[in-house]
């Protein structure tokens, strides 16, 4: 192991030396021109009451820049567009995080050479459904598309948060529906053909081929390709007899990530969903083999969702009651999304509309609650001496209920 931590921080440290002359070239210049896709226009109000539009433009590196602009040109989403911006407003921190602010120029823009697979593949989503949020809603749950902020405070006050960013929950339903689907043409062809290979190995390999497509379509989305390569490394030391509840496998996971893309370091839903996988080999390593399946399936999502409370808020402040809700939801989730996903293949996917729009519509008390850093740091460490011994998993749980003890004051 130690070997290995040293080749991935020498990969991390050639990487970010690559990406420090990326950015002396970039400030070279006081003004660089910016070209990429305008992925998301999110509407807003200065101060002084002038209406802008906070845009969102990325390029083929990967790289988002978001610029305010208050004039009044009509853009659009998925349009080609190139800004003219000032470097010396983006330090290196930023860059390397790839999603940096500075004041833009428009320069020109235009539709581009055409629609992209997952433009084509949205746009027969869209179809399906007369109201934006639920255009919105299924873009992301789909093809992890941006949000507005109506939708993301909607699902947060659910506490669903994660089921809209797609991530190994999804993967994990994704890899049963292939591997169901795939398992009886296979089977049919074994047994003509091939009776010596193992059904098991060979449909899960095709499986995560079909799932790194999925991957590239949806713009190696973080958390999902956090998700995809701890799935790899788990299908392969699985087969190598190794248990895949394994701490050292998900760190070995995060690190090689990080060694190969940097910014992930600062992507929230890459932490979250490593955190997630996390609290979720706690309860296994300490309970799993406790309870019966549909037990631990009620059990570990309300130990979830308390030990992921605190972690959560250091970034997202709504607190609200109804966020108890996500526990039922992600369970139910299991059966939504493959319901969903054949009524949109037989373009029926507005069916469910009216009642996610009830959902969605729900409003509560909330209060807004963040955690300091240092709290966060106390936290974490209680965290880790809870994958040791289970007694530690009681704090981490009273801490949890404990936030919502700001809905009383």
């Amino acid at each position: 192991m130690a070997v290995v931590l040293v080749v991935l921080a020498a990969i991390l440290l050639i990487n970010i030396i690559v990406k420090y002359v990326d950015f002396l070239e970039f400030k070279s210049y006081n003004w660089a021109t910016f070209r990429g896709d305008l992925i998301n226009i999110i509407p807003l109000v200065a101060k002084d009451g002038r209406g802008y539009r906070r845009l969102y433009i990325k390029n083929e590196s990967g790289i988002t820049l978001t610029v305010a602009y208050f004039a009044k040109d009509e853009l659009r989403e998925n349009m080609r567009v190139g800004f003219r911006v000032k470097t010396d407003e983006v330090d290196f921190l930023s860059f390397i995080k790839r999603r940096f602010y500075a004041t833009g120029i428009l320069v020109w823009a235009n539709d581009g050479t055409g629609p992209k697979l997952r433009d084509k593949i949205y746009a027969l989503i869209a179809s399906q459904h007369q109201e934006t949020i639920m255009q919105e809603l299924f873009g992301a749950l789909f093809l992890a598309l941006p949000i507005s902020k109506e939708l993301r405070d909607a699902v947060q006050l659910l506490g669903s948060a994660h089921v809209i960013a797609i991530s190994g929950f999804h993967l994990g339903i994704i890899f049963g529906l292939l591997y169901a689907c795939l398992k009886f043409p296979y089977r049919f062809f074994q047994n003509r053909y091939f009776p010596y290979r193992n059904a098991r190995w060979d449909i899960s390999l095709i499986v995560f081929l079909l799932l790194g497509g999925y991957l590239w379509l949806i713009d190696m989305t973080p958390s999902f390709l956090r998700s995809y390569v701890m799935g790899v490394l788990g299908f392969l030391t699985l087969w190598r007899g190794v248990n895949i509840i394994n701490f050292e496998l998900l760190f070995l996971c995060a690190a090689l990530l990080i060694a190969f893309f940097p910014h992930l370091a600062f992507n929230v839903g890459f932490i979250l969903s490593c955190f997630g996988v996390f609290y979720i080999f706690v309860y296994a390593r300490h309970f799993g083999d406790k309870f019966k399946v549909w037990q631990s399936a009620v059990i570990i999502n309300f130990w979830l969702f308390l030990a992921m409370v605190p972690i959560s808020h250091y970034w997202f402040g709504i607190l609200s009651i109804t966020q108890f809700a996500c526990i039922p939801l992600s369970m139910l989730f299991v059966l939504f999304y493959p319901i969903e996903t054949v009524l949109h293949l037989i373009g029926q996917g507005g069916i469910l509309d009216s009642f996610i729009i009830d959902l969605l519509s729900f409003k509560a008390y909330s209060v807004d609650v963040k955690i300091p850093l240092w709290l966060l740091i106390i936290y974490i460490i209680i965290s880790l001496q809870s994958a040791r011994r289970k007694i530690f998993m009681l704090p981490l749980m009273i801490l949890g209920g404990g936030f919502f003890l700001f809905l009383r004051t």
